[in-house]
């Protein structure tokens, strides 16, 4: 007797996309099916909520002529960058601007954008300055320290910093003064204490020996190398756009003033020049007056050449996916 078939039953799987999937497919369909199409002008910020400190890439779609902006009060400098032809801007937030409410406003051939963001604290630490021998032998107490930087260093810093470039020096985001990155002694923002007084630390320590190399951040001009009371042998880069690097404790000087400089040559070597225990490099950047983290600034700098498109889907998957 022939045996029955039997019949099998057979099972599928169903897979599910979550939700962050579906969203990111829905997301790519709409791109596509619009031609890769955003609006007409959009403005793209690499932070809503920024500290203290901290730099904002702010992008604009398009190849037009006509734009400007403002935060604050503060004029925006935009600038091209790459082979994209966004317009892109670097926002410095002061390390001491007051946190709260603020808006980005952009005009573009009369078309008026704007986009909020929120500064928040930078929650700076703080420190006690000992004068130990050394600083001493130096002729160093803390209202010498004081008296140098109100009647001698910022004065000789400040009448560099005032002068504006109107165009960028570079055309490439901005790279690490030193081959070895590495912080050593004060961070950005701290406050340091001498004695009844307090200065705030605008500007980054990096480990480096006596003679180690020292490399622009990028292209521009030499517009100050000066031997001074605390600050020791400096040397500030304008890069243009009211962007300008800071380098001090200096031992040697290997470029000279008014000198153009193509970013990573060797500027100087690093070295316990003025106002210092240590062999370090002290690293600032000034954006626009702006007193901001230096390390910070490059790496948002590294961005710029981020097509728009791209960045703002970035950046609206990620708000999604939070």
């Amino acid at each position: 007797m022939p045996k029955k078939n039997k019949r099998i039953k057979k099972h599928y799987t169903i897979l599910l996309p979550s939700v962050s999937a579906v969203v990111f497919l829905l997301l790519l369909f709409f791109i596509f099916w619009q031609g890769g199409a955003v609006p007409k002008h959009d403005i793209y910020v690499s932070s809503e909520n920024p500290k203290q400190g901290e730099t904002i890439l702010i992008k604009i779609n398009g190849k037009y002529s006509g734009l400007s902006g403002y935060f604050d009060n503060e004029k925006l400098n935009f600038f091209r960058n790459g082979e994209y032809s966004d317009w892109s801007a670097l926002l410095g937030i002061d390390a001491t601007h007051q946190p709260g409410k603020y808006k980005i406003l952009v005009s573009v051939l009369g078309e008026k954008m704007e986009k909020k963001i929120l500064v928040l604290s930078g929650d700076f630490s703080s420190v006690k300055m000992a004068i130990t021998k050394e600083l001493k032998d130096k002729g160093y107490t803390g209202e010498k320290i004081i008296s140098n930087i109100k009647n001698n260093d910022n004065p000789a810093l400040n009448e560099v910093l005032a002068k504006f470039t109107p165009k960028a020096n570079f055309n490439s985001p901005f790279s690490f003064p030193l081959e070895n990155m590495r912080k050593s002694g004060l961070d950005f923002g701290e406050f340091v204490s001498t004695g009844n007084n307090q200065i705030q630390h605008f500007g980054v320590d990096l480990g480096a020996v006596t003679g180690t190399e020292v490399h622009a951040a990028n292209d521009g001009k030499i517009v100050l190398a000066k031997n001074l009371s605390n600050y020791g042998k400096t040397i500030i880069i304008d890069h243009g756009l009211g962007i300008f690097s800071m380098y001090l404790h200096l031992d040697a000087f290997m470029a000279s003033l008014n000198q153009d400089v193509k970013k990573a040559q060797v500027i100087g070597l690093s070295g316990n020049s003025g106002l210092s225990t240590a062999p370090h490099l002290h690293f600032s950047i000034r954006d626009n007056g702006t007193r901001i983290d230096p390390l910070l600034f490059i790496k948002t700098s590294e961005k710029t050449g981020e097509n728009f498109n791209l960045a703002s889907i970035a950046n609206s998957l990620l708000k999604i996916l939070k």
